[in-house]
């Protein structure tokens, strides 16, 4: 798959294939005009698009197969959402609830988007997906811009802000950017020798401590994750334990793990309705937690 749009430099970027008889988007938005983008632009990616490219490349959740869940914060009788693999989120877009019972009705949004991607998989034989993201990325992965205004300076992503180490707000990963931003190379430095000093050795004990307590295990969305916790997700076979979270109330939420397979403190982004196996403790001293 690449990414589609109708401007050069600006606009909505789709995802979709490009065929002999012209180009398919993952949504299904019609047009002679087309073209093929980078893959870090200024565009702003379609929502149902983003959602596709999830449906697409997203592992399912081991133990939880794709049933058709009640939307959050409905009443009786609710329609039944078809479930994005690895996510309590509706291929429609509505945030799932998976304790309650599953629904016999069907929503028609979320039977429109499976039969739209059925038909492109269908029509684009030997479909090419881009590779499921990697958990946690690799060390000094820098970040773009919520504007993506300058995409040549990268920023490193302080989870205890939700922002870059120099606070400007950030939109996600950016690997083809040229240099690094001054200020966050500054700070993060210093938050490095912190986290070396002080928060590493104090997760290692606490992720041994962690095997051994009574602790309650569950199925949750990423947005309830909480300073303490451990966990597991789709597609990852490593344990993350949870130093802190940051919630700024989009579309994603940034931790600050300990990763006992490297040894080492890292700053993650997650999909806020990403569905993760998570061991609570019954007690532990948080760092931080911002919402």
């Amino acid at each position: 798959m690449v990414r589609l749009a109708l401007h050069r430099a600006s606009g909505t970027a789709h995802y979709g294939v490009v065929l002999p008889d012209g180009a398919v988007t993952a949504c299904a938005t019609v047009s002679p005009d087309w073209m093929a983008i980078a893959e870090r632009t200024a565009h702003t990616d379609c929502r149902a698009c983003s959602r596709a490219l999830l449906a697409l490349t997203t592992p399912a959740h081991p133990g939880l197969s794709l049933i058709a869940l009640p939307a959050t914060g409905t009443g009786k009788s609710p329609v039944g959402h078809q479930m994005i693999p690895g996510h309590l989120l509706g291929h429609c877009g509505k945030p799932l609830d998976h304790e309650r019972t599953p629904s016999a009705r069907a929503c028609r949004a979320c039977a429109h988007f499976a039969t739209v991607l059925q038909r492109l998989k269908e029509r684009a034989h030997g479909l090419l997906l881009p590779a499921h993201s990697p958990c946690h990325g690799e060390p000094g992965l820098l970040g773009a811009p919520l504007d993506r205004g300058n995409l040549v300076t990268g920023h490193r992503s302080n989870a205890l802000t939700g922002k870059g180490f120099c606070e400007t707000p950030l939109s996600g990963p950016n690997p083809g950017a040229l240099n690094v931003c001054a200020p966050c190379q500054r700070h993060g430095r210093e938050a490095d020798a912190a986290r070396r000093d002080h928060t590493l050795l104090r997760m290692r004990e606490h992720a041994d401590a962690l095997r051994s307590q009574v602790s309650t295990a569950f199925d949750g969305r990423a947005s309830v994750l909480r300073a303490g916790d451990a966990y597991t997700v789709s597609g990852c076979s490593d344990a993350h334990y949870v130093v802190a979270t940051t919630d700024l109330g989009g579309s994603h939420i940034d931790t600050l793990v300990y990763l006992p397979a490297e040894d080492r403190i890292a700053d993650l982004r997650l999909h806020r309705d990403r569905l993760l196996a998570i061991q609570r403790p019954a007690s532990f001293r948080p760092v931080a937690s911002r919402r």
